[in-house]
């Protein structure tokens, strides 16, 4: 009995021990606290009272004590209260304070060091645009162009496995070996993104991330992009994605067809270029006459293109419906994206 007292007591000296060395929170805050309150006691039988007599003049002089600031301001008036200062105060409190500095910059530089290598954590951040996957040649064109569409998307988190990533300013980058787990995609601040950019490296890879971020976020709009038009199907109608397929052959028969319509297909899909292709919602309380709404677009410098509704049959074009009801997606070709006021503007007009 003897014997086991004697190994748990040995074990339990070795684990105080370990955390002792290993500067643990809890030690650090415990020797604070013990060291004060030892120190008031002594400085108190010394007869400090000028020190001890009010809690806030005692926590000044261990602060500027520690720190080596020395105003001088404050100090032991009794020969016993110096001695206590100069052989137990001055040196605990510099071991504690140097304890203290160096684990709260340990703590600063393993927190720099987990952002810089896509281990940080950005899950409260709320209404940003989180792009998954990356691709050195596209991955910064894809940042531009939503920047360039929406001056108000500022928020933008790349997650990829690449450790050697080149992320563009103000960008937070997440780095994970499977771009589909639910921890790293978590981090990434999926669960209140605004909307979620799909483009990995396969479209198996691509088809898996939109399920698991139909997981975590039920109702954030997901685009993806496909090689494979079936697959896309697919995550369209198990993820609710909005799936971009592989257009290249599609566009270089057109360009050959029809000289120069390629170059104008590129412009329509970048943000960069002078006009692109937008889209806006009419409001619950807005319904407006086709003809009437795209003359009032045109007024804006704009060009309604195609409509769209929660009908599953995809984009219409001209000729439109007469009437179009409050929830009806308006695609137009413009300079810039309309804002908020603009399309009161226009709903106003159309009216």
């Amino acid at each position: 009995m003897k014997i086991h007292l004697h190994h748990g007591y040995s074990r339990l000296l070795a684990l105080i021990y370990q955390r002792v060395v290993e500067l643990r929170g809890w030690v650090l805050a415990l020797m604070v606290v013990v060291y004060s309150i030892a120190s008031w006691i002594l400085f108190h039988l010394a007869g400090e009272t000028g020190l001890v007599g009010n809690w806030v003049d005692f926590v000044y002089f261990a602060a500027v004590t520690a720190s080596t600031v020395g105003y001088g301001d404050i100090s032991p008036a009794t020969p016993e209260g110096r001695l206590i200062a100069a052989f137990w105060f001055v040196p605990g409190a510099l071991l504690i304070f140097t304890a203290v500095l160096s684990k709260l910059t340990s703590f600063l530089i393993e927190g720099v060091r987990r952002v810089a290598e896509g281990l940080g954590s950005y899950e409260a951040i709320a209404g940003a645009t989180v792009i998954i996957g990356y691709h050195a040649e596209r991955t910064t064109r894809m940042v531009n162009d939503m920047i360039a569409g929406d001056a108000k998307n500022d928020k933008i988190v790349l997650m990829a496995r690449q450790k050697d990533a080149r992320v563009p300013k103000k960008v937070q980058f997440v780095h994970s070996e499977r771009l589909d787990s639910h921890e790293a995609l978590a981090r990434a601040a999926t669960a209140n993104a605004a909307r979620v950019l799909v483009y990995a490296d396969s479209d198996a890879e691509t088809f898996n991330i939109c399920l698991a971020v139909r997981e975590i976020n039920p109702e954030v709009h997901v685009a993806a992009y496909f090689n494979d038009r079936s697959t896309a199907l697919r995550a369209e109608k198990f993820a609710n994605v909005d799936t971009i397929v592989s257009t290249s052959t599609e566009m270089l028969v057109r360009a050959a067809q029809d000289p120069g319509s390629g170059a104008v297909l590129m412009a329509l899909s970048s943000a960069t270029d002078k006009s692109t292709i937008y889209s806006g919602t009419l409001s619950e309380r807005d319904g407006a006459r086709s003809l009437h709404l795209g003359d009032a677009i045109s007024k804006n410098g704009a060009t309604m293109v195609a409509i769209s509704s929660n009908d599953g049959d995809g984009p219409k074009f001209a000729p439109f419906p007469g009437l179009l009801p409050s929830g009806t997606v308006v695609y137009y070709i413009a300079p810039t994206r309309f804002s908020a006021a603009d399309w009161l503007r226009i709903s106003g007009e159309a009216s």
